[in-house]
């Protein structure tokens, strides 16, 4: 099972994989988390032994395929909670990214489901960053 801090680690490398026209290095991902390089070396290597990343030490990090399924998965859980915050319950929209960090832990994929139906599927986020297909 994937902790709270692995999912966190995913959606960051998503959203440079989603952004981002180069290869994701972990200082990368130490600035969007603002942790230390250190970390971020640390958990690459728990992502790498699980296979949800390849890692070139020093240079820049991959999703595998595993990995990339999961991030997706991910990222749409966290999406379609920032759109039921932002339209349903009318969350200031900057505050709606980390109230949506601190639910989807908690939110089955079931739920995410008729969440997402609830709110007739969107397609983007608050942001306007496309919600991943499943």
């Amino acid at each position: 099972m994937v902790k709270q801090n692995q999912e966190d680690y995913l959606r960051a490398i998503y959203n440079f994989w989603e952004h981002h026209d180069r290869v994701i290095r972990s200082v990368d991902i130490a600035g969007y988390l603002n942790i230390s390089k250190a970390s971020v070396s640390q958990m690459l290597k728990k992502l790498a032994q699980q296979r949800y990343v390849k890692i070139k030490p020093y240079s820049y990090v991959l999703f595998t395929t595993k990995g990339l399924a999961l991030a997706k998965r991910l990222m749409y859980k966290h999406r379609i909670i920032e759109v039921f915050l932002r339209e349903i319950l009318g969350i200031n929209k900057k505050n709606v990214h980390e109230e949506a960090n601190r639910l989807e832990h908690g939110f089955s994929d079931e739920t995410i489901r008729k969440l997402a139906k609830f709110i007739n599927n969107p397609k983007y986020c608050p942001g306007g960053k496309k919600i991943p297909k499943l």
